[in-house]
């Protein structure tokens, strides 16, 4: 499937605030209400958006103190270690798969993990069976005294969302016996997002990246003496971005993740970035497929 610059941004958009964003939100992004609908219909048509899932966002949700983390590994059968780890964990999220080029030279496999006790989790993932190499970090620290109160009606609505994740606003204020408006204005406070940290759901789509024929995200793996500041500094011009503040994976290559757009553009990063004094390109690591896993969602809300 070919897909174009505002298909993008209907994803991007998506992953921020589900089938629920506003004509404002929208509008910075170029899109209508009906074309942002239209391009998600073609994006799951295509198999590009095989579904969606309403994360729960444990640390306000349930109080407490918490760490939001991620493990990058090197495993024998990703997909098998992915079942096996969201099996074990009791909060994982977000599962990534890799491909890389060459082969083992970055992870195939990534995870994003809720935590209240990080380092017992972080050992149990250490001692795991079949990963070749695996380096868990702390992301972020977050303490709620006080778990959000939800009324009724808002935990209807939650629910409601966790069961369907693909339902727009018609359908969930259907639901729930609401108008849209309210079921909008619950949703401001309930949407967790970088201005409301205190929100206790996303609703995300799954992607299958392998079924677009011309973008991909990747991972360069980079060899340098820079520090992280400095390599950042010389590269944001370009559109790359730091993995994980730049911490280098098996203590040797420095993760640049770009949106690239056709092997021409695939070649012409590589080509910038060796063109860089004290910089190396030793391979690269392709986003092939992104799932969510919501098991444990629905058993939070009884």
């Amino acid at each position: 499937m070919i897909i174009h610059k505002l298909d993008l941004a209907a994803v991007r958009m998506c992953e921020k605030k589900g089938r629920f964003a506003s004509e404002p939100e929208l509008a910075t992004a170029g899109l209508k209400p009906a074309d942002y609908a239209e391009r998600l219909e073609r994006l799951a048509s295509g198999g590009v958006i095989r579904s969606y899932s309403t994360v729960l966002v444990v640390p306000p949700l349930l109080g407490s103190d918490w760490v939001w983390a991620a493990m990058l590994a090197t495993a024998t059968r990703p997909l098998g270690a992915a079942n096996l780890l969201s099996r074990k964990l009791p909060f994982v999220v977000d599962v990534v798969i890799n491909h890389c080029l060459p082969q083992r030279i970055g992870p195939n496999l990534a995870l994003t993990f809720y935590s209240r006790d990080f380092e017992t989790e972080a050992r149990f993932i250490r001692a795991a069976s079949g990963l070749e190499h695996q380096e868990v970090y702390r992301i972020a620290e977050y303490s709620f005294p006080v778990a959000l109160r939800l009324s009724t009606e808002e935990r209807s609505l939650v629910k409601h969302l966790v069961a369907n994740p693909s339902s727009g606003a018609g359908a969930a204020a259907k639901a729930v016996d609401k108008d849209e408006k309210w079921v909008r204005a619950k949703l401001d406070r309930l949407i967790h997002s970088e201005s409301n940290g205190a929100g206790i759901l996303r609703i995300q789509p799954e992607i299958d990246w392998r079924k677009v024929e011309n973008f991909g995200h990747f991972h360069f793996m980079v060899e340098t003496g820079h520090k992280a500041k400095e390599l950042s500094r010389m590269v944001s011009s370009q559109g790359f971005e730091l993995v994980l503040g730049g911490r280098p994976y098996q203590d040797r290559y420095v993760q640049l993740e770009a949106d690239v757009w056709g092997m021409a553009d695939l070649m012409e990063r590589v080509q910038f970035l060796n063109s860089l004094g004290g910089v190396n390109v030793s391979g690269v690591v392709w986003n092939a497929s992104i799932s969510t896993n919501t098991n444990w969602a629905a058993g939070l809300l009884t």
